[in-house]
This record gives C-alpha cells, sequence and structure tokens, in this order.
C-alpha cells in the first residue's frame, strides 16, 4: 500500500511540473504572437491579414512609373521574392507562367525583389516583362509598410469602396490559375 500511495504522489507531483510548464509555453507563445514576436524588418512581423487595408507605400518600379496602393487595379497580386531565397528560385518560373497567361496582368502583378541591385538582376530580367519590379534592399519601405520578412510571399488584394484590401495570402498560383 505504501508503494501505490508514493506512486500517486510522485505522479501528481509530475502533473503538477507539466502543467507549470505548460503555462510557461503559453506565455512565451502569448508573447511572440503567430508569427513571431512583432518588431522591424526580419523581426517576426505579423503579416497582412485577409480583409486588412493595404497601408500606404510608395515605390519606384525599374521602368521609372510610382506605384502604391492607389495604382493597383481590383485583383492585383503582390509577391515578394529574394535572389538569395531557394523556395524563390523554385517559384519564380510558375509566377512568370501565371503573369503571362493573362495579358493584362502585367498591369496587376507587382514583384517586390529584395536585395542588392547586383544580384536582383536576374528576377528583374525575368519579371519585367509580366510584370511591374520594385527593387528594394531589405528591410526596405514596401516590406516595412505590408510587413513582409519572410520569401516568398504573395498577397492578392482587391479593391473595395475607395480603398485596397487583402483578400488573400496566395500560396499556389498553378491551382489558381487552373479556372482560367
Amino acid at each position: 500500500m505504501a508503494a501505490l500511495t508514493a506512486a500517486v504522489v510522485l505522479l501528481g507531483i509530475l502533473c503538477v511540473f507539466n502543467l507549470l510548464l505548460t503555462i510557461g509555453v503559453i506565455k512565451k507563445l502569448r508573447e511572440y504572437g503567430p508569427a513571431g514576436p512583432v518588431g522591424a524588418p526580419g523581426k517576426g512581423m505579423t503579416p497582412l491579414r485577409p480583409g486588412e487595408e493595404l497601408p500606404a507605400f510608395t515605390a519606384v518600379t525599374e521602368d521609372g512609373t510610382p506605384v502604391g496602393p492607389s495604382s493597383l487595379p481590383d485583383g492585383s497580386l503582390i509577391t515578394f521574392l529574394a535572389p538569395d531565397c531557394a523556395p524563390c528560385r523554385e517559384k519564380l518560373p510558375e509566377l512568370v507562367a501565371y503573369a503571362a497567361a493573362d495579358p493584362g496582368r502585367r498591369d496587376r502583378t507587382l514583384a517586390v525583389v529584395v536585395g542588392g541591385p547586383a544580384e536582383c538582376e536576374g528576377f528583374v530580367r525575368e519579371l519585367s516583362p509580366v510584370a511591374r519590379v520594385v527593387v528594394e534592399p531589405k528591410g526596405g519601405p514596401v516590406c516595412a509598410a505590408l510587413r513582409v520578412d519572410a520569401f516568398p510571399t504573395t498577397l492578392r488584394v482587391r479593391a473595395d469602396r475607395d480603398r485596397t484590401v487583402v483578400t488573400g495570402q496566395v500560396l499556389d498560383l498553378t491551382r489558381e490559375a487552373s479556372p482560367r
């Protein structure tokens, strides 16, 4: 009987210890939120969610055209790529094919290539015929305004009562292109 009592007491102590550890983990997760700690680029910013209004930003494309939320037509795609990102290099042909499939897609596709001008040159060359391209350094103004610090990231936006809102985060362009 003493062994059974000792086992029950030991089990109770282990359960209390497990509960305390779980509470500590939950507190830490609440501190970081769904996408990591909120902070500057590269520090785990919370991404824009569907239904959120697109924050104000201005940038100049590689061909000298200014862009901002008001210059994005209904159904636009904003994609963020970095040349030093392996998934971005894999996604690039898919994005080019998706944008090239629709003759009017160039005006509705904004590609933000993140990195130095020399390293972004190949991406700019491939994307320019099918998208408006902005090159900016890591943590640049468009990434900061749209809270993007992970690559590749693609946002679908639409015009809604004189404002532009995020309607979703597109992960699979081949699946999205299939209904056309």
